[in-house]
């Protein structure tokens, strides 16, 4: 009887406190539930909402008085976040990139058909998503509040298929190319808004996606016929641009603010792949090209009053891809196949190619130009069979710096310290050693 009492009396406060809740205007959520005005993907448990589905176009995510963690991913900010008061914590990451396909192999030779086909080119790698697209809008509010915008990664570009085999005389097909790399997303061409008091806001642009491998050449006949060269390495994908949009610290707060804008790295370009072996070893494949860092700041940023510390910082070029060795010679008295070239490495981003304004008070504003990449060493030369062994590939050039500022800065009233130091370029990739000839002993 007890008991029952109990329960009778637990459903009548519950029920009263659902009432009351709707007389005042508010209700009442289970934490780990959606709540009714927050975008489909979306969950709050307690001061924290998390979104797995982005906030669509026309869309609202909205915080409490409290301070608040809001997390972000699975597509963008296309519509609004607002977290009104307290120290608030947003963190908003795009999706990755898709990666290409693996290219398929090459027929192998026939009897009507001695030669061996090239082998598929690899997929590119698709682009990755931005953070906040251009109909998004964050603003953090009262309170000290840490933003934190990443573009997503872009998709790695496939790997070649192998070339085929040739039959008795007939040539090895050639491999396929590795897939390009896809671009890194943007993480901001929306409007970040720090609101009033001291806000750190950090925008940084995906990375590239890395280029694809390049397939091996095929062999060639075991009677006369020549090896498949090597497919081509894959270029990488550029590094995303840390802001495209508008990044304002706080307008009219002498909160103090940091700001700071990164370009994604440039993915790695990838290896070239390896001659096939026989009447003649097959040449290398050259490595992938570098992606080019990518852009600390293409957009505007506004410091706002108070004395804030604004950086753009140009994304750091990618490696370039090795070159492959060369095919051995199969038979006698032949060469072994040159080494592949090395593949450049990609530039360092630029700092700021957009518009930096320090505003009121005294502002320390630094645009920094990314660190280009290194240049991919060249392949060692491919064994010949009593006779000379390939040549070395050359090594890749290096990546060039990145430029500090080539837009427009203005410190705005007070006291302030500008610099726009350039990156540093990358290192010149080393040249590839020359195959030997084996006097006679022929391996594959």
């Amino acid at each position: 009887m007890e008991s029952t009492t109990r329960n009778t009396t637990a459903v009548r406060v519950r029920r009263a406190l659902i009432g009351l809740g709707t007389v005042a205007g508010f209700a009442l959520v289970a934490p780990g539930t959606a709540h009714a005005a927050d975008p489909t993907g979306c969950v709050r448990t307690g001061e924290n909402v998390t979104c797995t589905a982005g906030v669509p176009a026309g869309q609202t995510v909205t915080g409490t008085a409290n301070a608040n963690t809001i997390t972000i991913s699975g597509g963008p900010v296309a519509g609004t976040i607002s977290t009104l008061g307290g120290n608030d914590t947003i963190v908003i990451t795009g999706t990755a990139g898709i990666n290409g396909t693996t290219g398929p192999p090459g027929m192998n030779g026939t009897a009507g058909t001695p030669a061996g086909t090239a082998g598929g080119n690899g997929g590119v790698g698709t682009t990755g998503g931005v953070g906040i697209s251009g109909t998004g809008t964050v603003d953090g509010g009262d309170g000290t509040d840490q933003i934190t915008v990443t573009g997503g990664p872009g998709g790695n570009g496939g790997n070649g298929g192998p070339g085929g085999t040739g039959r008795n005389s007939g040539a090895g097909g050639a491999g396929g190319n590795g897939g390009v790399g896809g671009v890194g997303g943007a993480a901001n061409v929306g409007s970040i808004t720090g609101g009033v008091g001291g806000d750190t806001i950090t925008a940084t642009g995906g990375k590239g996606g890395l280029g694809g491998v390049g397939g091996l050449g095929g062999n060639g006949g075991a009677t006369a016929g020549g090896a498949g060269a090597g497919g081509i390495g894959g270029a990488a994908g550029v590094g995303g641009a840390g802001n495209g949009g508008t990044v304002n610290g706080g307008t009219t707060d002498s909160g103090i603010d940091n700001v700071t804008t990164n370009g994604g790295a440039g993915g790695a370009g990838s290896a070239g792949g390896v001659g096939g072996c026989g009447s003649g070893g097959g040449a290398g494949g050259v490595g992938g090209a570098g992606g080019a860092g990518g852009v600390g700041n293409s957009g505007t940023v506004n410091g706002g009053a108070g004395a804030d510390t604004l950086k753009s910082k140009g994304g750091l070029g990618g490696l370039g891809g090795l070159g492959a060795k060369g095919g051995n010679g199969l038979s006698a008295t032949q060469p072994g196949g040159a080494g592949g070239l090395g593949g450049a490495g990609g530039a360092g981003g630029v700092g700021n190619s957009g518009t930096v304004n320090g505003d009121a008070d005294n502002d320390v504003i630094t645009n920094t130009g990314g660190t280009g990449g290194n240049g991919g060493a060249g392949g060692t030369g491919g064994t010949g069979c009593a006779g000379p062994g390939g040549a070395g590939g050359l090594g890749a050039a290096a990546g060039a710096a990145g430029t500090g500022n080539a837009g427009t800065v203005n410190g705005g009233t007070g006291v302030n310290t500008i610099t726009n130091p350039n990156g540093a370029a990358g290192l010149v990739g080393s040249n590839g050693v020359a195959g030997v000839n084996n006097t006679g002993v022929c391996t594959c």
